[in-house]
């Protein structure tokens, strides 16, 4: 056990309706709350300003839109500057479940040096398009980590160790947009960070808004992808001898 100063950071981008449905069931969690808007609309952005002023959560402007990674990042620094040691990354849209915070918190508070991931558990309600598209990313993810365990690398409800995940920044700067979540992912392995996967609902909310463009967004992926094997194949003998001295990174779940 030990002493955490967690915060649930939320990257934001012209979800307000959304989030104003939502932001009530994080702020009960009792944890501090922190939202990085990246640049959303004008009467988006007032809206939420409106929302932090009436639900006591810190608000953080950035201009221009320079996508989700690039907010999450800016999330981090902000938080450790702030004495923040670990960060529950959230998405604005209400597809996590604000009653699995206590349990990524614990999770985190027995393993303090770990990423706390979530291991997305779908309904009836998930578009089939994005299960069998995350199935096949994970495919991919195996490939790139050398390892069976790493379920959902798109999930974007993880816990981050705030000291390690910006020292592994330092050396493997993220991808600035949608494709964040697989990239350091796959980074976060590479430089021995270790996982802990836990199962969480996804909901996907009635009339939800997504701003996955499914054309250029997934060619961003496949073009990160590309990126990833071939700097893998280069890594591949370091890998070898990190894998056989017991130094390459735990893999866990419940």
């Amino acid at each position: 056990m030990t002493d955490l100063r967690p915060v649930i950071l939320v990257p934001h981008y012209n979800h307000s309706r959304q989030f104003a449905d939502y932001v009530s069931g994080l702020v009960t969690t009792g944890v501090p709350l922190l939202v990085v808007d990246d640049g959303s609309d004008t009467d988006q952005r007032q809206q939420v300003q409106a929302l932090a002023e009436t639900h006591g959560f810190e608000l953080l402007l950035r201009t221009p839109n320079a996508g989700k990674g690039d907010a999450v990042v800016a999330g981090f620094e902000y938080a450790a500057a702030a004495g923040y040691t670990h960060a529950l990354q959230m998405d604005a849209d209400g597809q996590h479940d604000p009653a699995d915070v206590a349990r990524f918190i614990e999770a985190a508070r027995k393993r303090p040096d770990t990423i706390i991931c979530g291991a997305p558990v779908f309904g009836d309600d998930a578009p089939w398009i994005r299960v069998w598209g995350r199935k096949l990313t994970d495919a991919v993810v195996f490939i790139e980590t050398w390892s069976t365990g790493m379920r959902d690398s798109l999930c974007g409800f993880r816990l981050y160790p705030l000291r390690q995940t910006l020292e592994l920044i330092t050396h493997h700067r993220p991808a600035a947009r949608m494709d964040f979540d697989a990239d350091i992912l796959v980074k976060a392995r590479w430089h021995g960070m270790h996982f802990h996967f836990l199962d969480t609902r996804v909901i996907y909310p009635t009339a939800g808004v997504s701003h996955f463009r499914y054309g250029q967004d997934n060619v961003r992926m496949v073009l990160m992808h590309i990126r990833l094997i071939a700097s893998m194949l280069v890594r591949a003998p370091w890998f070898a001898i990190q894998v056989l001295r017991g130094r390459w990174g735990q893999v866990t779940g419940d």
